[in-house]
């Protein structure tokens, strides 16, 4: 019902697959951009290939790199909400965020491999 696990649609872009464990984690930031509520609900369901690209964009377009830093704690990527970040992108390689207090940081794709800008 409420997980869309593995779909994929072809249109302009190549298969979107959302992993379902990512998208319990990030369907709230999809869903505030939404409404919350029923109205998330409706908009999904009206939505579904606009849906996927989003999730996709919350929960693929960036991914941790562990241990960097000695010091500070492990950083729960479910607390991330990646929009904050996107004016960091770089056209063409990888940008990494690094937060004080975490020993892990956040590493953005470049905006030449993201499937869904965020900003559009």
């Amino acid at each position: 019902m409420m997980s869309m696990s593995f779909l994929s649609f072809s249109q302009d872009f190549s298969k979107i697959k959302i992993d379902p464990i990512k998208e319990k984690k990030f369907q709230p930031y999809v869903a505030v951009r939404h409404g919350g509520g029923q109205e998330f609900n409706t908009w999904k369901e009206n939505n579904k290939y606009q849906y996927v690209k989003e999730m996709w964009y919350f929960s693929e377009s960036f991914y941790m790199k562990r241990n960097v830093n000695s010091e500070g704690i492990t950083m729960d990527e479910s607390i991330i909400d990646i929009s904050r970040f996107d004016q960091a992108r770089k056209p063409s390689e990888e940008a990494t965020i690094s937060i004080p207090g975490y020993k892990d940081v956040i590493v953005l794709l470049p905006t030449d491999k993201l499937i869904y800008d965020f900003k559009h």
